[in-house]
């Protein structure tokens, strides 16, 4: 019996020792691939624009699903509404007439076309509340994303319904506003300290400008980021995109995709958000 206890022992121990030996070299590369830097977010500009009418559900849907980010842009209607339009005027993505959103009523939006313009397959959609995009979001988001809030026009009582609605989807990690006053930033965070503000930085040396202020959680470089304002941004606890957005070959360069990817950003903003994920997963297939 106690020959069978020590060589029970011994047996054990050569198992714990035998775990601890060190990885082969064919092991180690799996682990270190592994531990590859991921892509960057992906933030289609205005929903996959270029495959459905922009600033709409399906446009978001489609993001979504595809487990991709989005931005989108908020006005306000004449009634008081957040809704996700990019113009002031309706005439250039809908069938109405020349006419300003603030100028019309939640109802009256709804009356309006707005994927016909496009496509006759998306004849019937509609102009999206700010509520309804962000619900959706909160249903059928896959992972973890970002969404870009780009405020156009939004009134004082329409600061606290954003704040108001994006706590009520959860979204304050996932979500920041862009494009509005320094004055309204100050005030959306004072009405919640955790919402997170977005500023276009189109020039390094404002850097620690902004920083020493400290009202901006999210940094959306105009220009290729280097990997050193990257880490820089990060070490203050910054979240970095790439502002890559916008129509025609000199926004969908590779080398601009390339070097946004190995400088280590958060997330990149671009109207070709699937050419831009195909060539980064091409690019690792070749590594």
């Amino acid at each position: 019996m106690r020959f069978f206890l020590t060589f029970l022992f011994c047996f054990c121990v050569s198992l714990t020792a035998a775990d601890k030996k060190p990885l082969t070299r064919e092991k180690a590369g799996e682990k270190a691939d592994t531990q590859k830097k991921k892509n960057p977010i992906l933030i289609a500009h205005r929903g996959l624009l270029r495959h459905a009418p922009e600033n709409t559900l399906p446009a978001f849907a489609a993001c979504l699903e595809l487990g991709i980010g989005f931005e989108l842009d908020i006005r306000t209607t004449k009634d008081g509404y957040l809704v996700v339009f990019h113009d002031d005027n309706i005439q250039r993505t809908t069938d109405g007439p020349a006419q300003s959103v603030r100028q019309m009523t939640l109802a009256q939006l709804k009356d309006l076309d707005a994927g016909s313009w496009f496509d006759a397959a998306f004849t019937g959609v509609r102009i999206p509340t700010l509520e309804e995009a962000l619900s959706l979001v909160s249903e059928r988001k896959r992972g973890q994303t970002i969404i870009a809030l780009n405020v156009k026009h939004l009134t004082r009582e329409g600061e606290s319904k954003l704040i108001t609605l994006v706590e009520k989807y959860k979204l304050l990690n996932e979500s920041f506003a862009f494009d509005q006053s320094d004055e309204m930033s100050r005030r959306l965070k004072k009405l919640n300290p955790s919402f997170r503000i977005g500023k276009n930085v189109y020039n390094r040396k404002s850097y620690n400008v902004l920083l020493e202020e400290g009202l901006v959680d999210c940094f959306l470089l105009a220009s290729t980021p280097t990997e050193g304002d990257v880490s820089y941004l990060h070490q203050h606890g910054k979240q970095v995109l790439f502002n890559y957005a916008g129509p025609g070959p000199e926004r969908r360069k590779k080398e601009a995709w390339k070097r946004a990817a190995e400088a280590g950003v958060d997330g990149l903003l671009t109207d070709y958000p699937l050419d831009c994920r195909a060539f980064w997963r091409e690019a690792t297939s070749i590594e």
